[in-house]
């Protein structure tokens, strides 16, 4: 077995996934919500430039914003006033079909069918396998998330 240096690693490494990733800041310009539906729209303000100087939505930030989906729906659909405890992404499989580089308005949807939501106790519910359609099915895939509905701690 071969043993690499410590410049060996730096040379083969991603600075964007070493740093890069630390640099970004994203947040909703909207968020729009129905029955069995969450449809949030992602303007992503700083990033760190590629080598190849075009943006790429990272799988890293595209997970925080389907964590994110499934908090805001998991609150919304328990009628819940703010979050309750912490919600757990327990499962996401996704692909990543083609690569997503416009920094406005980037179009994350959540499917969550009648079918996918169960009831584990008085203070938690259960969204299994919820499907999650990125910027017109660039990245597409499914998520099951852990919502507490309990009373928030005083």
């Amino acid at each position: 077995m071969i043993q690499l240096t410590q410049a060996q690693q730096r040379a083969y490494m991603s600075d964007y996934l070493e740093n890069g990733w630390r640099e970004e800041r994203m947040s909703f310009s909207s968020v729009s919500l129905e029955p069995g539906y969450i449809d949030g729209r992602i303007n992503v303000e700083h990033f760190q430039m590629p080598g190849d100087g075009r943006f790429h939505f990272s799988a890293q930030s595209a997970m925080i914003w389907i964590s994110q989906l499934g908090i805001i729906y998991g609150c919304w659909d328990n009628q819940l006033s703010e979050k309750a405890g912490e919600v757990y992404l327990r499962d996401l499989d996704i692909k990543f079909k083609r690569t997503i580089n416009t920094t406005e308005e980037v179009r994350f949807e959540g499917f969550f069918p009648k079918q996918c939501k169960k009831r584990l106790s008085d203070d938690l519910v259960y969204y299994k396998n919820a499907q999650i359609h990125v910027e017109g099915g660039a990245f597409t895939g499914t998520a099951s998330f852990l919502v507490p509905t309990g009373k928030v701690a005083e």
